[in-house]
């Protein structure tokens, strides 16, 4: 027994010539830990093997990858160490790139796709659907002059992208803009809010995924025009107010605005505005407050993400203050709840996405109060404790970093399961 396991030993180990990998962080319930990728030995060593630092990208993430697309980065440096001396690149500062970070191989890979890509690559709304990546609107550079309304697949399989296109003639697709907030229900695409750059919207439209069709489902300038005809001059506060840099979360029935605000303003989320799918009204409904910490502050340009009927809400920005906090809506009840993990840094214009077994990735984003500083860290959270199958699997990575590499035939004669086997195929 003691020579099997000393041939199993050095069937894994590393030669000394070989670049010492970095440890896995392992699984702990309820901590925020930063990853340090591995580098990709398939990437091309004049090419970047991870994404560099940036703001305004949007994230997804299914039971094996993390996928980012977009975003802006200013820093004349940065660019150069990313892009070398291209003087066309150096002079675009946004990304037209989607990179996939694999959660078993702990390393970043630029995907190579087919057709034409969004150019629309800042504070646009993306989300996983079946088998696609659905990114809709966004703003090119300078922002606002070149904003999108079009929804744009990539087929994760063909790694193909293609649009969907609204009919002509149709006056009921929203305006084109950026940071909106946008979910997806029974084939349907709900979008509510965003700005043009100039102006900000409060309304909520919903797209037929099969179709293209699209439905005005509210509009706050007709409700404005109507109440005029009628002479009526009472106060809506039932009503939110026009906003960018929000997010929806939904049970299905409403959709719930989280936060969000203007260039100047951002608004509070202790009192939710929520739009009634069945009635097509809005409804001002009160939360509960954590009993020890209270409501979140006001807050714009922050990470949520939804897993089952609880949202989570990471960071943002006020106006004054950046935030490194985690908090937890239980749509349900609507009670908010702080969580005693707080992230590495404060941080806003991030991006955040949660794995169907609960595990919170967080990516980016600007770490300064005057928005010159971004980040490229990846950090990550369990939310709900991993299965028992997941805490193996964990450990027997940790205990062979190259099992990537390592011939099946062998990892199969341990015992590991195929279809684990076949996630890092």
């Amino acid at each position: 027994m003691a020579a099997e396991s000393t041939n199993l030993t050095t069937m894994f180990q590393r030669k000394p010539d070989q670049d010492p990998i970095p440890e896995r962080e392992g699984v702990k319930s309820g901590t925020c830990v930063t990853i340090t990728p591995r580098k990709n030995p398939k990437t091309d060593p004049r090419k970047p093997n991870r994404p560099c630092a940036r703001s305004g990208h949007a994230a997804v993430a299914d039971g094996n990858n993390l996928y980012i697309f977009g975003g802006y980065n200013p820093d004349l440096e940065t660019l150069q160490d990313y892009f070398g001396r291209n003087e066309e690149l150096l002079l675009f500062p946004l990304f037209q790139e989607i990179w996939r970070y694999n959660f078993d191989t702990s390393m970043w890979k630029r995907m190579p796709t087919r057709g034409r890509m969004p150019m629309q690559l800042a504070s646009m709304s993306m989300l996983l659907f079946s088998d696609h990546i659905l990114i809709y609107g966004g703003t090119g550079f300078p922002f606002g002059p070149t904003t999108s309304n079009d929804i744009w697949y990539l087929n994760l399989k063909n790694k193909k992208w293609k649009a969907l296109k609204a009919s002509d003639g149709n006056t009921t697709q929203p305006v084109p803009g950026y940071g909106q907030a946008i979910v997806i229900i029974d084939k349907h695409l709900y979008v509510y809010g965003g700005t043009t750059g100039w102006e900000y919207t409060s309304d909520v439209h919903r797209c037929d995924l099969t179709s293209g069709e699209w439905d005005r489902l509210f509009s706050l300038e007709e409700l404005f025009t109507a109440k005029v005809r009628r002479n009526q001059t009472e106060p809506m506060p039932h009503i939110p107010k026009p906003r960018y840099r929000h997010e929806i979360l939904t049970d299905r029935k409403r959709l719930y605005v989280i936060g969000g605000g203007t260039s100047t303003e951002a608004y509070p989320l202790d009192k939710i505005h929520a739009f009634n799918l069945e009635t097509k009204e809005w409804e001002l409904m009160v939360s509960l407050e954590d009993p020890q910490h209270g409501y979140p502050e006001n807050r714009r340009c922050h990470g949520c993400a939804q897993l089952g009927n609880e949202g989570y809400v990471t960071g943002g920005y006020s106006g004054k203050d950046i935030f490194d906090d985690i908090w937890r809506l239980e749509l349900a009840t609507l009670q908010w709840t702080r969580l005693e993990a707080r992230l590495p840094q404060p941080v806003y214009f991030h991006s955040s996405a949660i794995t169907p077994t609960g595990c919170l990735y967080c990516h980016g984003g600007v770490i300064s109060p005057s928005g010159d500083e971004r980040s490229d860290s990846l950090t990550r959270i369990w939310l709900k404790t991993p299965s028992l199958l997941t805490i193996c699997w964990e450990r027997i990575l940790s205990l062979i970093p190259d099992l990537h590499a390592t011939p099946e035939c062998e990892l199969l004669e341990l015992g590991i399961p195929k279809h684990l086997l076949d996630r890092v195929a």
